[in-house]
């Protein structure tokens, strides 16, 4: 039995195809979900401008430096002084993204075994203060990290902040990740992405 085709048909179909395809890939709407939504640190359409802040703001001497590497992920990497009353490492980037709904988000990191700690900030902090919780890396195996806004409390250079407004997902306007308790010597993380989803 011989079947035959309608090739105008068969054009259309396909251009049809072709620009749903194309409006999947361009769309962020369509890329993700308003109920889960992935983002990578190292795009610089989701993350504006990563900066180091160090302990030499308040004299101390460590280092550290952010980068992408090979595998289009940014790289922190340095090494944490106690000198001159220091020890910690920080880098921070703006987000530039507003969710529309989100119950916890999760990171996914490659470390070498240290503790680090996630830092978040929303208009609703004073300046200095970020949302913070700290999670434990494994070395050279990539991992994730889930939490909700219950999982952070509010620090300023280290202290907990007493009646501090709770965190609002929706609100984060910077990311930012922190090496400190005195773990010194040298680090490195690889920073891959951050999910946020809503279960409803």
């Amino acid at each position: 039995m011989m079947l035959a085709f309608n090739t105008d048909k068969l054009l259309k179909f396909g251009l049809i195809n072709g620009v749903i395809v194309a409006a999947l890939l361009i769309n962020p709407a369509y890329s993700a979900s308003e109920d889960n939504m992935l983002f990578r640190f190292a795009n610089e359409d989701h993350f504006e401008g990563w900066q180091i802040n160090n302990d030499t703001v308040m004299g101390g001497v460590s280092q550290s430096q952010i980068k992408q590497n090979k595998q289009q992920d940014l790289l922190f990497t340095g090494n944490v002084s106690l000198d001159n009353n220091g020890g910690f490492a920080s880098t921070e980037s703006r987000f530039t993204h507003q969710i529309s709904a989100a119950s916890s988000l999760t990171i996914a990191v490659k470390g070498d075994g240290k503790v680090y700690q996630l830092r978040l900030k929303t208009p609703q902090l004073s300046y200095g203060e970020a949302y913070v919780a700290n999670f434990t890396t494994q070395a050279d195996t990539l991992t994730e990290h889930t939490f909700t806004a219950a999982d952070f409390t509010v620090s300023f250079r280290g202290r907990v902040v007493s009646n501090a407004p709770e965190l609002n997902l929706l609100d984060i306007e910077r990311v930012g990740f922190l090496v400190a308790q005195k773990q010194q010597g040298p680090f490195a993380i690889e920073l891959h992405s951050i999910e946020f989803e809503n279960k409803k």
